[in-house]
């Protein structure tokens, strides 16, 4: 059950490894489940979630050292996801979208995630990565 602060719902979820991707979905999709959110939202949430981990695994390949962490946190106005990782930077809002992976639809997933979710904050530092986004919930 994710905790609540301040009337907030919390997740927080840790993955690693060749297993990081799937793992991450389906921890989302429970949070987004628990949630009762709407389903239009809860798969934009999943997608949004697969698409920048798998981004963050094709720009530095998920390997056991690999750790990526994932907060959401539910707001009245949408969700708030931040994303930490220890690989090489990946920066969403400069990446190109452009037709760069055909075979896997050309950067239409980076396209997805700029058009459904708003782009907070990016740094990289020795630390490693961070991402911060809000998602806006639609609900039905």
């Amino acid at each position: 059950m994710p905790s609540r602060e301040s009337g907030e719902v919390r997740k927080r979820i840790h993955v690693a490894g060749p297993t990081a991707l799937g793992d991450a979905i389906a921890s989302t999709r429970h949070y987004g489940l628990e949630l009762d959110l709407a389903a239009r939202d809860l798969a934009r949430l999943c997608i949004v979630v697969e698409e920048l981990i798998t981004n963050l695994c094709e720009h530095g390949v998920c390997e056991t050292e690999r750790e990526i962490k994932l907060e959401l946190v539910r707001h009245p106005s949408g969700l708030h996801l931040v994303f930490l990782d220890n690989g090489a930077p990946f920066d969403p809002r400069t990446a190109s979208a452009a037709d760069d992976m055909p075979q896997r639809g050309g950067g239409a997933g980076l396209r997805l995630v700029r058009a459904w979710a708003e782009i907070i904050h990016y740094e990289s530092s020795d630390a490693g990565n961070r991402l911060e986004l809000m998602l806006t919930l639609a609900g039905d």
